[in-house]
């Protein structure tokens, strides 16, 4: 037995995004966080983002090559191995949730 389906629609109306960056601080540049501070990329590469509403450039943004990847794991490891490993769960959560 055959049975007939409804085709469903939608009507879409678009409009402008209502977002605003105006109550938040967008610096123009951002480095990379790697071993507790901020630092350029070893490429001295950037690139762009944009703000999808009205393709304006928010920030250039440091992109990471495969050297900072390396310096940011090799971090990571040594920070999980002599500290946050040892750390109470409790304890970690201020740090990630403050």
């Amino acid at each position: 037995m055959a049975t007939k389906t409804k085709k469903k629609t939608t009507d879409w109306a678009l409009a402008p995004a209502p977002e605003s960056t105006d109550h938040v601080k967008i610096n123009a540049q951002y480095e990379l966080f790697i071993n507790g501070k901020w630092q350029k990329p070893k490429s001295g590469k950037y690139f762009d983002t944009i703000n999808p509403a009205n393709e304006k450039v928010l920030a250039r943004v440091a992109e990471a090559g495969e050297a900072d990847v390396d310096a940011a794991v090799k971090a990571a490891r040594k920070a999980y191995d002599t500290v946050w490993s040892r750390m109470p769960a409790s304890e970690r959560a201020k740090y990630i949730y403050r």
